[in-house]
């Protein structure tokens, strides 16, 4: 996989700083090892718990809660039922659910793959899949980097990222879909539409989120990959010909935030991460309501300025490009749960990887996401009142000062807003230099 003027990483390496080196070497296997040993006890809190009560969303959910709304998903595929009307109390196989809020086709297909084990045997063989798409990301990215030591810190930057726990605790699908994106960004770097063309399609199926690289897809002229994407989203619309009513609860569940008056909850929150809960926690701290205006603002400046940094920059950098879209979704979309910023790892780890001009901004990001939130010290030390139990962990904030309400949604999105508007005016610039 070439581009003009040799390949990616030989262009890189040429411009590497002589003193981290050429190769991995002895500094590099102790770098991973550590990563891997610090991963290592981060996993053991899947069968202790010791972790479980750093974040919101391990502290309220029971384990692999996620997974088996997928897991159920796929048994009503199988039934011929509705993938999307959820009762609590009519689940068939799984030992509990979440309603299912993905698109069809991934029920259909890994959902009903699945249940051919038991729901437990089904899960922890999910963990071990996750654990060995990480694997692979990591060995991917010290290749795409040239077998440099800034590959091997990038590779590192999987093992020891937070929100991956939570992500395999509820037994989520974020980092399959983040996998899709490592390699869909591998093509894009080297500008090679096969490469980029199938992981996307897969991102696609598992979380239509991806669908946010549209148009840099578009601005590199790959219509190919654009064509099967549409492809993909008549056969998923389909089943909703079929069910109308599921069309009905699927939009609710997914976008309703952009057109909801009365956007926001009855109690305040603390399970949302992205820019809109950040923007809302702040209001009402100065007793100002949510609007639906305020909603459609912040989604059209995001969308509108990561769509002219891609669209209509004079020279597009691709890696720029590709992380400018996945920013985005943090920034402007409803219900950003913590365990979502794993999809800025294989952005971040490209970014260390093979772009020098970018690491110092890429490492402090990665260093804030990687780390849990405040959540834990609000509970126990800067808290007002005892922790309730059960589901009134609901309304938790109400025990929080002001302050560590808006420093705890803060942490995540106005990380990712600082990046998102560095690599903005990068590429509008003409790219990294």
């Amino acid at each position: 996989m070439k581009s003009a003027g040799g390949s990616e990483p030989d262009r890189i390496e040429a411009r590497l700083p002589s003193a981290l080196g050429e190769s991995s070497g002895q500094r590099g296997f102790w770098l991973i090892g550590t990563a891997v040993t610090l991963h290592l006890a981060m996993m053991g809190s899947l069968f202790w718990g010791y972790l479980d009560s750093l974040s919101f969303a391990t502290h309220i959910a029971p384990l692999g809660v996620d997974f088996f709304s997928i897991y159920e998903a796929g048994y009503r595929a199988l039934a011929n039922e509705s993938l999307y009307e959820f009762k609590v109390f009519e689940i068939a196989r799984a030992p509990y659910s979440a309603p299912y809020r993905y698109v069809p086709g991934f029920a259909y297909t890994l959902g009903a793959a699945a249940t051919v084990l038991r729901p437990w045997w089904a899960f922890w063989a999910w963990v071990s899949l996750n654990e060995l798409m990480l694997c692979i990301n990591a060995y991917g990215t010290w290749r795409v980097s040239g077998r440099t030591t800034w590959g091997v810190v990038a590779a590192a930057m999987w093992f020891v990222f937070f929100p991956f726990y939570l992500e395999v605790y509820k037994g989520q699908f974020t980092f399959l879909m983040a996998t899709a994106l490592f390699w869909t960004g591998v093509g894009i770097v080297y500008r090679h539409q096969a490469t980029a063309a199938v992981p996307w399609a897969v991102s696609l199926v598992t979380k239509s989120t991806s669908a946010l690289l549209a148009p840099l897809f578009l601005r590199l002229g790959w219509v190919y990959s654009l064509a099967g994407a549409a492809v993909l989203a008549v056969v998923n619309g389909l089943y909703f010909v079929w069910r109308p009513d599921d069309w009905t609860l699927f939009r609710e569940k997914n976008a309703s935030f952009l057109t909801d008056v009365n956007r926001g909850f009855a109690h305040p929150w603390p399970g949302d991460h992205g820019g809109l809960a950040l923007l809302e926690n702040s209001l009402k701290t100065f007793d100002i309501t949510m609007r639906l205006s305020y909603t459609l603002t912040l989604a059209v400046l995001v969308i509108g300025l990561s769509l002219c940094a891609t669209l209509l920059a004079k020279k597009v950098d691709p890696l720029a490009s590709f992380g400018i879209l996945i920013a985005a979704f943090f920034l402007f979309f409803g219900f950003v749960w913590e365990f979502h910023y794993v999809m800025m790892l294989p952005v971040l780890a490209l970014l260390v990887a093979i772009r020098p001009a970018a690491r110092p901004w890429a490492l402090a990001a990665f260093i804030l996401l990687a780390l849990p939130t405040p959540y834990w010290l609000l509970n126990n030390i800067w808290n007002e009142g005892p922790i309730p139990e059960g589901f009134s962990l609901l309304g938790v904030q109400r025990l929080w000062p002001s302050w560590g309400i808006i420093v705890y949604h803060a942490q995540k999105p106005l990380i990712v807003l600082v990046l998102w508007a560095y690599l903005i005016s990068t590429q509008l610039r003409g790219g990294f230099s």
